[in-house]
């Protein structure tokens, strides 16, 4: 057999990283402070949206347990695997953002694009398409690996050597077959964006004494204590008292998640062969996690 790729397509939220609401947040509130410190001239240190990292987060659980390590025994048993980021996410958050944060965590070269809800099939929800973006993906690989320039080849590939993880059952108009119905990852990593963005990101603390930037803080239930704020952005003690309670939801929800660790295991199995994981492989790790009783 030529030499031929193992592609493994992620989807992200809550598939390999936890809930990141708290994260898009502070992404869109960087490029809020920014246009507004343009825009009224404010002359205080007000760094680019680029500027947004997320690896603390990723590296302090964000990023799901043995995902690493999923990859790496993928790579050992079923050589040459090529990961491709799918997510429904916009194509700003996914590119500008999301994407390559998670590929410096996994600390391996994920293959672009990331495919986002740019490449599903809209039709009043997002319906994610491998159809879509196979021919992409061929694309993006061949120079790689010539042989799939052939259609038998490329076509064996996708059937044989291509799988798609997903938390969401059936999020794919065809060959659901190919999918690795994954149980949701949940864990809420939380932090205190403003902390976060006057220390790591030097930001001038009288930047968030503009009325304009607190109050898009206040519309986004980012807290801050500042006596230019609001009657609840004023009170300290109610400030704090939120932070405590965001920080206890993220740590109850952390739980002991073990799926990757699990399905390595499975996979490690004889009835796995080393050359490809087939339609039955896929069923039979499926129905396995769908009888696993839910944390």
């Amino acid at each position: 057999m030529k030499k031929t790729p193992f592609v493994i397509i992620f989807d992200i939220d809550k598939t390999i990283i936890g809930i990141v609401n708290i994260l898009g947040k502070e992404y869109d509130l960087l490029e809020f402070i920014y246009n507004t410190c343009k825009k009224k001239g404010i002359h205080a240190v007000c760094p680019p949206r680029d500027v947004f990292d997320m690896q603390e987060e990723l590296n302090n659980g964000l990023l799901r347990p043995f995902v690493k390590e999923f990859i790496a025994f993928c790579n050992k048993k079923f050589k040459n695997v090529e990961v491709f980021f799918y997510t429904n996410s916009a194509y700003d958050w996914t590119n500008n953002a999301l994407g390559k944060n998670i590929e410096k965590a996994l600390n391996i070269k994920v293959n672009r694009p990331f495919f986002t809800r740019e490449n599903s099939i809209s039709n009043n929800n997002y319906k994610k398409s491998l159809v879509n973006i196979y021919p992409t993906i061929i694309k993006s690989l061949c120079k790689k690996y010539p042989a799939i320039n052939d259609d038998k080849i490329s076509e064996y590939v996708f059937n044989n050597r291509t799988i798609f993880v997903d938390d969401v059952k059936d999020n794919i108009f065809a060959y659901t077959n190919r999918q690795l119905v994954c149980p949701e990852y949940k864990y809420y990593h939380h932090y205190d964006v403003y902390d976060k963005l006057i220390t790591k990101y030097k930001m001038s603390p009288r930047i968030f004494d503009d009325k304009d930037i607190l109050k898009y803080m206040d519309d986004n239930s980012i807290y801050i204590y500042n006596k230019n704020g609001n009657a609840f952005q004023q009170n300290k003690e109610y400030i704090n008292l939120a932070i405590i309670f965001k920080a206890k939801y993220s740590e109850i929800s952390r739980g002991n998640d073990t799926y990757f660790k699990d399905l390595i295991a499975e996979l490690s199995k004889k009835s796995v062969s080393d050359d490809c994981i087939t339609d039955k492989n896929i069923k039979a790790l499926n129905k396995l996690v769908s009888a696993k009783p839910k944390a």
